[in-house]
C-alpha cells in the first residue's frame, strides 16, 4: 500500500514538471537559425604571395601552423568569442596589412585582449546591438 502511494506521489509530482504543450508548440514551430557559419580558411597572409615570400621558411612555418590551427583546432573549439573576426583571421589581417613583425605584436595585443575580464570594462556602445559582438578593424593599429 505504501509503494502505491508513493508511486501515486512520484506521479502527480512529476506531472508539475512536465513540459507544457505551449511550450512543445513553441518549440516545434520555432524558426531558429540553423545554418551554421563556414569559415573560410586559406593558407597564407595574403591572397597573392610576392616571390620573396615563396622561399621564405618563417613565412611558411607561421602561415601553415595558422592555417592547421583554423583548419582543425579552432573548429573544436567553443565559439563564444565577443570579436569579429575572430583572433586568428584579425591576426590575418594583421600581418596582411601590417608586415609580419608589427602583425605579430599586434595579434599578441589582441590575443591579450580577448577574455571576460577586459570585456567587463567596456562601454555598451563598444558592442554591436544586433549580435552583440565587437566589430574590429585592423585601423586601430594605424599612426594616421
Amino acid at each position: 500500500m505504501k509503494i502505491f502511494i508513493l508511486t501515486c506521489l512520484f506521479a502527480q509530482a512529476s506531472l508539475l514538471f512536465a513540459q507544457k504543450p505551449e511550450d512543445i508548440d513553441f518549440i516545434l514551430n520555432a524558426d531558429f537559425d540553423k545554418t551554421v557559419k563556414q569559415r573560410e580558411v586559406t593558407y597564407g597572409f595574403s591572397d597573392k604571395p610576392s616571390k620573396y615570400t615563396l622561399y621564405n621558411p618563417v613565412y611558411h612555418l607561421l602561415s601553415g601552423s595558422m592555417w592547421i590551427y583554423q583548419k582543425f583546432i579552432s573548429p573544436q573549439l567553443a565559439s563564444n568569442c565577443q570579436y569579429e573576426p575572430s583572433c586568428s583571421a584579425y591576426s590575418k589581417q594583421l600581418v596582411r596589412d601590417y608586415g609580419m613583425l608589427k602583425g605579430v605584436f599586434c595579434s599578441a595585443d589582441r590575443l591579450m585582449r580577448c577574455n571576460r575580464i577586459t570585456l567587463a570594462g567596456l562601454p555598451y556602445s563598444a558592442f554591436d546591438t544586433h549580435d552583440g559582438k565587437i566589430y574590429e578593424t585592423t585601423d586601430r593599429y594605424s599612426l594616421k
